[in-house]
């Protein structure tokens, strides 16, 4: 399936998207500002792995102390609001259709966008996101090295974040209306790719 996306480029990137919804979906979104227009250097943190995860994305406001972790430092009030945007399938949706698909750049990162949030919607995501972190912890596995691996640790947490999408369907039902999306647009987002996100233990 094929449609002209001209009009929703990025620098050096092309949306690999191929249907009218999700034309709909990246035209309503892209009229927000993004995530780089919250950075601030004496922000609070939020936490991202660049790479792995596969099919869901740890996104924390503490170190989970990976190797593959990096840290965007935002505006106070919205850092946690972003991490929750970021936690959503919208956002993998986007990750997507405009990666590589193994790496999360923060330059892709920065251009997700951020809809317009009044201070109770605010303070409802902030309280969400607390859930969902509370959630992805509690079904977090210690795992012990086999000693054969060529990093030097003896032990990591491993996280099982699809443990945790009946919360991340909470965030995307919450953002979709902030953001203008139909209620199909919103099923879209939860249902995409959903046979590989669900398959197995991830």
């Amino acid at each position: 399936a094929f449609v002209d996306v001209r009009e929703f480029l990025l620098y050096g990137r092309i949306p690999k998207i191929g249907t009218q919804i999700e034309c709909s979906i990246l035209k309503k979104i892209r009229s927000n500002k993004v995530v780089a227009n919250f950075k601030s250097p004496k922000g609070s943190p939020i936490y991202y792995r660049f790479a792995g995860g596969r099919y869901f994305k740890v996104i924390t406001n503490y170190t989970t102390n990976s190797s593959a972790e990096r840290c965007l430092l935002l505006d106070k009030e919205y850092a946690d609001v972003i991490g929750c945007l970021l936690s959503s399938s919208l956002s993998f949706w986007f990750y997507q259709i405009y990666s590589d698909n193994h790496n999360w750049k923060a330059g892709e990162i920065e251009n997700f966008p951020i809809p317009q949030i009044d201070d109770e919607t605010r303070l409802n995501l902030i309280q969400l996101y607390k859930r969902y972190l509370a959630d992805i912890e509690r079904n977090a596995n210690i795992r012990i090295s086999s000693g054969n691996s060529s990093y030097n640790v003896s032990e990591f947490k491993e996280y099982k974040i699809v443990k945790s999408k009946s919360i991340i369907d909470e965030i995307d039902d919450t953002i979709g209306i902030l953001y203008g999306l139909t209620k199909e647009e919103i099923e879209f987002i939860k249902n995409y790719e959903i046979e590989f996100r669900m398959a197995g233990d991830n």
